[in-house]
């Protein structure tokens, strides 16, 4: 049977008040709103929780609002399946203004249909149809636009929204359409706490149904958290040797690689619980950082002030001065909250900025970039479930049968003779090298929840076990399911939501595997065999793959096109570079390629063999608001997996071997291609760039994979004399690339 949770909405004008928006925050915080319209904010920060009209007057504050509109007074977006829109129009225009304006808003209302709608906002109409004493014209239009539009008035009472020092007025109004109205509850006028503008919050939840009744804010249990930094080593350590004597005692025949594999998965869990404190799921923060109990005092304090001043103002008979003392005492408190903040978040910055001595790559750090936030629950569960569904369908698209560009010659696919070679045992030095690079990392945990640093710690006594387990690994052939995506409860799906795109394109979220971290161990030993492999025996990687390669950073390729454009330019040539945009490249590379890939460069059979098992059978498993989700994956290597980057960059090598017209360089950053063209002229090195981004295009697609032409960018290095006639473009595919004087590659500007 289905159930309800409630979205809850905040809505208010707050005057362009500093610190009236950072008391409207904290009430977000406390009271778990998930939705607010703000009139006259003081400012609208580039964040995406945060959407502002085209002049600033109005704002839209919650977690995942998508489809957006705006305009000159109003914002809209779509957020738990309602349009909301916001809406501020100023009481100094005239009548006909606010019916033009009316106009306006009514279209944007019927561009949303027929979903459900929300109009908010304080629009300085008085009408008795949503409790004011006195109906005005801007009301009365107002009035009849409802009724127009359809919208029913959510305002109960007579509580002022707007309360000054000779009188109130009700000017701020909620509407909604019939559907939302009949689920609207507990609509109120918040008179009970300070706001520190002379409008009132106005509070009310709508209830939402879902399949499961899971509440977007709930954080779901996704397994087990330790407390790393209450960590007992001598416990941990105690654990680790009755595990070890309890896995040799049992050690009898063949090795069954899943079986051992899931018992060192719970033996990890044992050792975790003896030597930690589990970590209970987290809730919602209920405050802002500045936030303190004298704070609060003083909030208590004006509303106290502001009671005694409107109940006197409520009497027949009053004395002016006493009136006037009381309101007095009402603006000091106001003042002394006022100054309170402001004083309060000076010392939370000054006492985090004194912290940056002490941990250079803490807190201090995180803010900067803009990692430092409030606990949110994640992406997956605050999305609408036919968008989740449809951005993970876009993501981990299904991708069978693909026939994979001939690489190898057939003496290097698998002979009988081959299949007998054996297999060299996993070493000490390789499990240590793999566990250094382990320890050096700080990531979060897997689905286990078992902490990277706390595996290490276990291998003191362990390590025997798990050499044993890995060497049986590459003997069968196997990589053990629990390592992967398969099953519940096992490999979980994490996105990352890109900046600057659009909430409801899959384009704006980049998928990331939490995987245990023994498997990542498993991985590493792979990883660090193959690169052995290509660099001892090969055909290695092509040299101008620079991605993911150890010794080959990021500034080695940007060198490398500046050498060329500096080389060509200074004899009095021109290049041109075209940097091309790959959609979903990882996820959507397929298996066949890289399987291919592996045997032109003839990688070990017994590689090959565990290298297709870790491939085979994997999903990725998610939490939306309705429960868990699956996702079979066909396609693509995962991202956040050590493995993935390397088999991408095997499976993409074809594309760097191909020939290209002569005066063509291709210079690759993982699935960043750059292709550059020398000419004498601008016009020489159109024609070849042309021909070899062609060329390149066709390359890639063979591999199965998306060129977006649409996104893909081109500029052009030159000297004096020499820039291009304005308009300038290439044309591949039918695609129209403008050809400009920058272009973006690999996080830099770089400049003709």
């Amino acid at each position: 049977m289905a159930q309800f949770h409630s979205l809850h909405f905040l809505q208010g004008n707050i005057n362009h008040c500093a610190r009236a928006q950072d008391l409207l925050l904290q009430s977000m915080a406390e009271w778990s709103i998930h939705v607010a319209v703000v009139a006259e904010p003081y400012f609208i920060p580039a964040r995406d929780n945060w959407l502002g009209c085209a002049d600033g007057l109005v704002a839209i504050i919650g977690e995942t609002l998508i489809d957006p509109s705006r305009g000159r007074g109003w914002v809209a977006a779509v957020s738990g399946g309602i349009v909301i829109v916001g809406a501020y129009f100023s009481p100094n225009k005239n009548l006909a203004d606010f019916e033009g304006f009316l106009v306006e808003l009514g279209a944007v209302v019927g561009r949303y249909h027929p979903r459900p709608v929300l109009v908010l906002g304080d629009l300085n109409a008085k009408s008795s149809a949503w409790g004011s004493p006195v109906t005005d014209p801007r009301g009365e239009v107002l009035e009849e636009w409802t009724v127009t539009t359809g919208l029913v008035v959510l305002n109960r009472g007579s509580e002022y929204t707007c309360v000054r020092q000779r009188g109130g007025s009700i000017v701020d109004v909620s509407f909604a359409s019939p559907s939302v109205a009949s689920r609207v509850r507990d609509w109120r006028v918040a008179a009970e706490v300070e706001t520190l503008s002379d409008h009132r919050y106005i509070r009310f939840d709508v209830s939402a149904q879902t399949a499961s009744g899971r509440h977007p804010t709930t954080p779901i249990n996704d397994g087990p958290r330790w407390a790393l930094k209450r960590i007992d080593r001598e416990l941990l350590e105690e654990a680790s040797l009755v595990q070890s004597w309890i896995r040799e005692s049992t050690t009898d025949g063949p090795v069954d690689v899943e079986a051992v594999a899931l018992w060192f998965r719970g033996a990890l869990t044992q050792i975790c619980d003896a030597s930690m404190p589990r970590v209970h799921q987290r809730s919602a923060r209920r405050q802002v950082y500045w936030w303190t109990a004298e704070i609060a005092q003083l909030r208590i304090a004006c509303v106290t002030a502001r009671r005694r001043y409107t109940r006197y103002r409520r009497r027949r008979r009053r004395d002016p001065a006493e009136e006037d003392a009381l309101y007095e005492v009402y603006r000091a408190s106001k003042e002394t909250l006022w100054l309170a903040i402001g004083d309060s978040k000076s010392r939370a910055r000054e006492e985090l900025l004194g912290s940056l001595d002490r941990d250079p790559w803490g807190r201090p750090y995180r803010w900067v970039r803009g990692k430092l936030r409030p606990w949110a629950p994640p992406l997956t569960q605050t999305m609408q479930p036919q968008l989740l569904e449809a951005v993970v369908s876009a993501l981990f698209p299904e991708r069978v049968g693909h026939v994979s560009p001939a690489m190898a010659s057939p003496s290097a696919t698998d002979s009988p003779e081959e299949e007998s070679t054996d297999v060299p045992e996993v070493t000490q030095t390789e499990t240590r090298a793999a566990v250094s690079r382990l320890r050096a990392k700080n990531t979060a945990p897997g689905p286990d929840g078992v902490p990277g640093r706390a595996l290490v710690l276990t291998l003191k006594e362990l390590e025997p076990q798990l050499r044993g387990l890995f060497t049986a690994c590459l003997e069968q052939g196997q990589f053990p399911s629990v390592w992967k995506e398969c099953g519940p409860n096992v490999g979980r799906l994490v996105l990352l939501r890109k900046e600057g795109r659009p909430a409801d394109s899959p384009s704006a979220y980049r998928p990331i595997v939490l995987l245990d971290e023994a498997g990542k161990l498993l991985e590493r030993i792979i990883a660090d065999r193959l690169v052995s492999h290509l660099c001892r025996e090969g055909p290695d990687l092509d040299e101008n793959q620079f991605g993911f390669r150890r010794g080959r950073p990021t500034i080695d390729a940007i060198t490398r096109v500046r050498a060329l454009a500096e080389e060509t330019v200074s004899r009095g040539g021109v290049v041109l570079a075209v940097s091309l945009d790959i959609s979903n490249a990882f996820n959507t590379l397929p298996w066949s390629c890289i399987r291919e890939a592996l045997n032109y460069h003839r990688v070990p059979p017994y590689l090959r063999r565990t290298i297709g098992a870790y491939l085979e059978e994997r999903c990725v498993t998610y939490w939306g608001r309705d429960g868990a989700g699956r996702c079979v994956m066909s396609c693509g290597v995962p991202q956040g997996s050590v493995l993935g980057p390397l088999l991408w960059n095997i499976g993409y090598d074809w594309v760097l071997r191909g020939e290209l017209p002569s005066g063509a360089d291709l210079t690759c950053y993982a699935d960043d291609t750059l292709v550059t063209a020398r000419g004498s002229s601008h016009r020489e090195a159109a024609l070849v760039a042309t021909a070899a981004v062609s060329q390149v295009v066709n390359r890639i697609r063979r591999l199965g994979l998306e060129v977006a032409l649409n996104k893909s960018e081109a500029m052009v290095f030159h000297g004096p004399r020499r820039a291009p006639a304005p308009g300038s473009h290439i044309v591949v595919s039918g695609a129209r690339i403008a050809v400009e004087s920058t272009m973006k590659y690999l996080g830099l500007v770089l400049d003709s």
